[in-house]
């Protein structure tokens, strides 16, 4: 079976055979359909024709009520009045209930007993016993909850719907020749050039070729913030060029776009069902025939036993038959997911299902890789040390300038450092890099070094200096390459030091550290307040990791693990907590983010294996959604257990007072359909808010 197949059925299987159909004209049920299915085609002007239907049946219904209740003797020799009503409220079932009536009569011939065959019996029921009015105001108030409905969960919708046609049909290439050309986005290949206009929608997913510009990604990463977007950087499909003029190679065909696998994964998020959910379709499932079955016993028992009146008990087992009615209890899980799965859209979260929701409300500890996902995996400057008589000042100064030319990662610190404190640089004559080692160069007319303690080998007094500095300070020496100790450490401090020195001496050690991520101090922080534990798991040496894991007081942290490592320690705690999450890079944690309850992928480096291989992915860099996230859990499996005690115990009233005898047909289907159902969806709705 096809993955598509699968997604069909799992999609069928979402809607038990008890439900209703929103759209009696084209026969359309989203609980049948999947609430995802063709949304696409979401029409956001919903058509009038079921309230013109609406309007007109209740008209007829007022004259029938009307001739019901005075006498016109112009028709004494013909009909009587209550007859002539009868007729009319005849004539509302017909205009109104046709799609419900064929609905419920096609149900029955596939063996299936759902609302519509339900409400067709009470209706045919009440005009059997003379109650042709009640009849035709119990269609008219079904067909109204259906509208209704349809309406509300139309709302839960809107906002995806909004979001898949973000994306434009065409774009405008440039040719070899120079021609400008207008085409479809499915006919753009791989190599074309694409050209994008201020104010337009970036169309495809590329790297800019020429000019530069600030983007909107609110589409992709949920940030109002636009990101600025030079020559070589990546620009993503459905995002919004806000200023320049750029063109941009097209690097991936218009179906494999980042944004076209988010859509898809939307979509097929519903065949991932929570367990609550599988509970409510087992539940239904029974549920409905209970209630056909008491409600024959509640039509025959009292009359055969007890002599009561036949026509009074079978008015009240028609009752039972239109409270029997299970559309609120069946949509107040899917729609309480869909809610949430919309609020984590808006915030950049792509939630491939509600299982995972439903995971994430009972998590117990979540585990955390360090680089990218605590920390930024970009280097810090920590701390500058002067030796001789030189400043910190000079020394930052110099190495700032000697930086400034390199093209390495740890180069960026340096430049970042000099941005930050307005740091003025020398003029560097006789730039060299030394592959491996550092920098080299001249700076008013005297040669300096900065880099690893081996760049200064050639000369013993400067290592004497050196290995006297790290004795002192009680440090060993690291490699510069962060999360990387050199193979004959037996401690690392965590750091990466640089060093600066020129032919004669060395001048000073400057300390880099991988840097925190900006909102992780304050997550850690309200996660443990939520009782929840949370650990860090790293390939990274012990002192690296110890550092982090005191700078953010976490609970615990295990370090020098191997991807297989890491997997053993998942399964350890998994085993004593039961409920736990793993947030990493998506990409070297792919192991452990599979083997957790909930696998959370951070950011936009490596999307593609990110959305590929997680539960969950942050498509922006912001782990205080970790903390959202599990909110957005909790709050969601409250209102999906809030749904059901409501639903449930409301329901168990109706059927204690409808047998009594207290509550009236329309009254079931007002308040026992109806009013349920629109209660679940707008308690659902507030999830998204």
């Amino acid at each position: 079976m096809d993955k598509k197949s699968q997604n069909n059925k799992e999609s069928n299987h979402a809607c038990n055979d008890e439900n209703h159909s929103h759209n009696h004209d084209d026969k359309s049920c989203s609980c049948e359909k999947g609430i995802f299915e063709d949304i696409e085609k979401f029409e956001k002007e919903k058509s009038k024709k079921p309230l013109i239907i609406l309007g007109i049946g209740f008209i007829i219904f007022l004259i029938g009520y009307f001739i019901s209740l005075i006498e016109l003797n112009i028709f004494e020799n013909l009909i009587n009045n209550a007859l002539l009503s009868q007729f009319i409220y005849l004539l509302v079932v017909i205009i109104v209930g046709q799609g419900i009536i064929k609905e419920g009569i096609e149900s029955l011939l596939n063996k299936k007993i759902k609302i519509e065959f339900l409400v067709t019996i009470a209706t045919i029921g009440a005009f059997l016993l003379g109650d042709g009015g009640e009849g035709a105001i119990l269609i008219i108030l079904f067909y109204l909850a259906e509208y209704l409905e349809g309406y509300s969960l139309d709302k839960s919708k809107r906002s995806l719907a909004n979001l898949i046609n973000l994306n434009p049909n065409k774009a405008m290439v440039k040719r070899e020749n120079g021609d400008v050309v207008e085409v479809k986005i499915e006919d753009i290949n791989i190599g074309n050039r694409v050209v994008v206009k201020p104010g337009d929608k970036i169309p495809v997913d590329g790297i800019i070729s020429y000019g530069r510009t600030s983007v909107d990604q609110s589409s992709i990463t949920g940030e109002s913030l636009c990101v600025n977007k030079k020559i070589g950087d990546e620009v993503y499909a459905s995002t919004i060029n806000e200023e320049g003029y750029i063109e941009i190679e097209v690097r991936k065909k218009s179906n494999d776009t980042l944004f076209s696998k988010i859509i898809e994964l939307i979509k097929e998020s519903e065949e991932k069902k929570a367990k609550v959910d599988h509970f409510i379709d087992r539940f239904a499932k029974y549920y409905t025939p209970t209630i056909v079955i008491l409600a024959l016993f509640v039509a025959i028992i009292p009359y055969l036993f007890f002599g009561e009146s036949l026509r009074e008990w079978t008015y009240r087992a028609l009752v039972l038959l239109v409270i029997a009615c299970p559309c609120a209890l069946a949509i107040s899980t899917p729609v309480s997911m869909v809610s949430a799965i919309t609020s984590g859209t808006k915030n950049g979260i792509i939630i491939k299902g509600g299982e995972y929701i439903e995971s994430l409300s009972k998590t117990k500890v979540v585990l955390f890789d360090k680089t990218g996902t605590l920390t930024e995996g970009n280097l810090e400057i920590h701390d500058i040390v002067p030796l001789k008589d030189f400043s910190k000042e000079e020394i930052i100064a110099i190495a700032c300038s000697l930086e400034e030319k390199s093209k390495h990662p740890i180069a960026n610190a340096f430049n970042e450092y000099k941005n930050n404190h307005n740091i003025s640089l020398e003029k560097v004559h006789e730039f060299e890099s030394l592959a491996g080692k550092g920098l080299k160069g001249k700076i008013n007319g005297k040669t300096y070094y900065v880099g690893k303690e081996e760049l200064f080998d050639y000369n013993n007094n400067l290592n004497k200096d050196i290995n006297e500095f790290i004795k002192k300070e009680k440090l060993k020496k690291t490699s510069v390459i962060i999360g990387k100790s050199d193979s004959n450490n037996k401690e690392n401090s965590g750091k990466t030091r640089v060093i600066l020195g020129n032919s004669d001496s060395i001048l000073g050690f400057i300390s880099l550290t991988d840097k925190i991520r900006e909102n992780a101090p304050k997550t850690i922080e309200k996660l443990k307040k939520q009782s929840i534990k949370t650990v860090m798991l790293t390939g990274d040496n012990s002192a690296t990791a110890k550092m982090v894991f005191e700078k953010l007081r976490l609970d615990d942290y295990y370090s020098n693990l191997l991807p297989e490592d890491k997997v053993k320690k998942v399964e350890n705690i998994l085993n004593e907590y039961k409920d736990i999450a793993m947030v990493g890079d998506g990409v070297n944690d792919t192991p452990s983010l599979a083997r957790a309850n909930v696998g959370i992928a951070m950011g936009m480096n490596g999307a593609d294996v990110a959305i590929e291989t997680a539960d969950i992915v942050l498509m922006q860099d912001d782990i205080s959604k970790v903390f959202f996230l599990i909110n957005l859990a909790k709050k969601t499996m409250n209102v999906v257990k809030q749904n059901i005690i409501v639903i449930l115990a409301v329901k168990g009233l109706l059927v204690i007072f409808g047998v009594l005898g207290y509550v009236t047909l329309w009254e079931a289907i007002l308040i026992g359909d109806m009013g349920l159902t629109l209660l679940v969806v707008a308690n659902a709705l507030r999830i998204a808010r």
